[in-house]
C-alpha cells in the first residue's frame, strides 16, 4: 500500500514538474515605428503629468464638473462596458479554477433486480439488490502542456482589455459631454447676439416708419429696414432648435432631464487650460485604446498555445473516498468504507484536421489582432498630431475672427454715422450690418471649437483618463454632494430652465410687438413682424 502511494506521489510530482512548460509562443510586444516628436505648441513636458489630471476641471466651471460626474454615474454605455469588465473578471476565475483539483460529492440509493437469464441474475437467484453510496470525489487535469494556463493567460488579457475598453468609454463620454456643453454655450451666445440684433433692427424699423410718415425717408428704405429685421428674426428658431437638440444629447449622456440642467456659464467666463504635449512613447502606456488592443493581442497569442496543446494527450487523475452498503443503517460503519484512485490519458489519433485547423484559426486571429494593435498605435499618433494641429489652427482662427468682427463693428459704426450725416444711403448701413451679424454668429462657434480642442488634446495624449481616485466611493459622493448643493443654489437664484434659456429682453410695449408663438413660453417674448397690409 505504502509503495503504491509513493509511486502515485512520484507520478504527481513529475507531472507538476513537467507542467511548468507550456506550448505555444510567449508574448513579445511588437515593434511599431513611431515619430520622434509631436507637433509642438508650448514645449515638451513629462506626459505623466496628464495621467491624473481631471482635465475638464481646468475650465473652472462647476456646472461642467456636475455634468461629468453625472455622466460617469448614469451613462448607459459605461454601465454596459462595466458589465463587460465584471463578466471578464468572472471568466478569469472560471479559467484559473481548472488549474486546481476539483472536489465534489455524490450520493445515491436504489434497488434493482437482475434478469435470471444473465450470469449475475442467476447468481443472485433473481433477488432484488438494494445499494446505498456516499462519496467524496476529487479530479485533476494535469496541465502538462500548458493548455489551461494559456487559456487563463488569454482570460486575464481579455479582462485587462475589457478594463481598458471601459476606461476608453469613460474618456469618450467625458469628451462628448464637454464638446456638447461648449456647443450649447455657443448656441446661447448666438441666441443672445441674434436677439439683441433683432431688437436693434426692430427699433430702426420703427424709427424709419415714423420718419417715412414725415417724408424724411423713402418707402424703399422702410422696406429695407423691415427685411433686415425679419432676416435676423428667421435665425432665432433655428438656433433654438439646435440648442434643444444639443440639450437632449446632453441629457442622454448624463441622465439628467432637460429641465433639470444646471445654470450654464458663458463661453467668455471659462478658464482656458494650459496646453503642452507629451513624448510619443508615453502613449503606449497611457491610451486605453492602445492598451485594449495590446491586451487583445496577448489573448490571441495565448490562444495559439491552447490550440497547439490539443495535439498532446490530456492527463487526468481522479480519486474517490466514501461508503457503500446494501443497508442504509450500515452505510457509515467501518466495513462500508471504500476508496479508489485512477489515472487516465486521452489523445487524438485522427480528427480529420480539426486540431490543425484550430491552430491555424488561432494564428490567423493573432495576425488580425497584431494588425489591429499596429493600427491603434498609428491612429494614436495621428490623433495627437491632428489634435495639436486643430488647437493651433483654432487659436489662429479665433484671433482672426475676432479681428474681423472688430473691423466689421467699426465699419458698421462708420456707415451709420455717415448715413446719419447724410453722406451715404441706407444701403451702406444695411451692407455693414448684414456682414456683421453672420460673423458674430460664427465667432461663437469658433470660440466653442477652440475650447473643445483643448479637451481633444488631453484625450489624444492619453491623459485625463479617469484615475482611481475619481471612481472611489468617497470622492464620487463628494462630487455629487457638491453638485447637488450647486444645483439647489442655482434653482433658488434663477427661474427653472428648459431646453430654451430666457434672455433679458424688453417686454412688448406696442401693438406691433406680438409675442412669437414659435418661442417657448419660458422665454421673454421678442418682437415679430406685423401682418402685411
Amino acid at each position: 500500500m505504502k509503495r503504491r502511494f509513493l509511486i502515485f506521489a512520484a507520478a504527481v510530482s513529475s507531472a507538476l514538474f513537467l507542467s511548468s512548460c507550456a506550448v505555444g509562443p510567449d508574448y513579445e510586444r511588437p515593434v511599431v515605428p513611431v515619430p520622434e516628436n509631436f507637433r509642438n505648441i508650448h514645449g515638451q513636458v513629462d506626459a505623466s503629468n496628464w495621467l491624473t489630471a481631471r482635465w475638464w476641471r481646468q475650465y473652472n466651471d462647476p456646472a461642467l464638473d456636475y455634468l461629468v460626474s453625472k455622466a460617469i454615474a448614469n451613462n448607459r454605455t459605461l454601465q454596459r462596458t462595466m458589465a463587460n469588465v465584471e463578466k471578464a473578471a468572472a471568466q478569469v476565475t472560471v479559467s484559473r479554477s481548472s488549474l486546481f483539483p476539483q472536489l465534489s460529492y455524490s450520493g445515491d440509493g436504489g434497488k434493482a433486480r437482475q434478469s435470471l437469464n444473465t450470469v449475475t441474475g442467476a447468481m443472485m437467484d433473481g433477488k432484488a439488490i438494494t445499494t446505498y453510496e456516499g462519496l467524496a470525489n476529487a479530479s485533476w487535469e494535469i496541465d502538462l502542456w500548458g493548455r489551461i494556463r494559456r487559456q487563463t493567460e488569454s482570460a486575464v488579457a481579455s479582462y485587462r482589455s475589457a478594463q481598458a475598453a471601459h476606461k476608453a468609454a469613460i474618456a469618450s463620454v467625458i469628451g462628448s459631454v464637454v464638446s456638447t456643453y461648449f456647443s450649447i454655450l455657443a448656441a446661447d451666445e448666438q441666441y443672445r447676439i441674434d436677439v439683441a440684433t433683432a431688437e436693434s433692427y426692430f427699433e430702426t424699423y420703427k424709427l424709419f416708419k415714423l420718419r417715412f410718415q414725415y417724408g424724411n425717408v423713402s418707402e424703399m428704405e422702410v422696406a429695407q429696414a423691415r427685411s433686415q429685421w425679419e432676416s435676423a428674426m428667421v435665425q432665432i428658431p433655428q438656433i433654438r432648435q439646435n440648442r434643444t437638440e444639443l440639450i437632449n444629447s446632453l441629457s442622454i449622456l448624463t441622465g439628467i432631464a432637460p429641465k433639470a440642467m444646471p445654470q450654464f456659464k458663458k463661453l467668455d467666463e471659462l478658464s482656458t487650460p494650459v496646453i503642452a504635449a507629451g513624448i510619443p512613447s508615453d502613449l503606449l502606456t497611457q491610451r486605453p485604446d492602445i492598451i485594449e488592443a495590446e491586451e487583445t493581442l496577448k489573448a490571441a497569442n495565448a490562444d495559439i498555445g491552447a490550440a497547439k496543446a490539443l495535439y498532446f494527450p490530456t492527463i487526468s487523475l481522479s480519486a474517490g473516498l466514501g461508503y457503500a452498503s446494501d443497508e442504509l443503517h450500515n452505510l457509515f460503519k467501518s466495513p462500508s468504507h471504500m476508496w479508489s484512485y485512477t489515472g487516465s490519458f486521452t489523445g487524438p489519433i485522427f480528427r480529420w484536421g480539426a486540431v490543425t485547423a484550430g491552430v491555424k484559426s488561432a494564428e490567423a486571429q493573432q495576425k488580425a489582432m497584431l494588425a489591429a494593435y499596429q493600427l491603434a498605435v498609428a491612429q494614436a499618433f495621428a490623433d495627437v498630431d491632428n489634435a495639436l494641429s486643430s488647437r493651433e489652427n483654432a487659436v489662429i482662427e479665433l484671433r482672426t475672427k475676432r479681428a474681423l468682427v472688430k473691423s466689421l463693428q467699426e465699419y458698421q459704426k462708420l456707415a451709420t454715422a455717415q448715413y446719419q450725416g447724410g453722406y451715404t444711403g441706407y444701403v451702406t448701413v444695411l451692407q455693414a450690418e448684414q456682414s456683421l451679424l453672420p460673423q458674430e454668429i460664427q465667432l461663437a462657434e469658433v470660440k466653442a471649437r477652440a475650447m473643445s480642442s483643448i479637451g481633444q488634446i488631453y484625450q489624444s495624449l492619453g491623459g485625463g483618463w479617469i484615475d482611481q481616485a475619481l471612481i472611489e466611493e468617497e470622492q464620487a459622493i463628494k462630487d455629487l454632494e457638491e453638485a447637488e448643493k450647486l444645483k439647489k443654489e442655482q434653482v433658488q437664484a434663477a427661474p427653472e430652465t428648459s431646453s430654451s434659456v430666457p434672455f433679458p429682453l424688453r417686454k412688448p410695449d406696442s401693438p406691433e410687438e406680438i409675442p412669437n408663438p414659435e418661442i417657448n413660453s419660458d422665454a421673454v417674448p421678442i418682437p415679430v413682424a406685423e401682418p402685411h397690409k
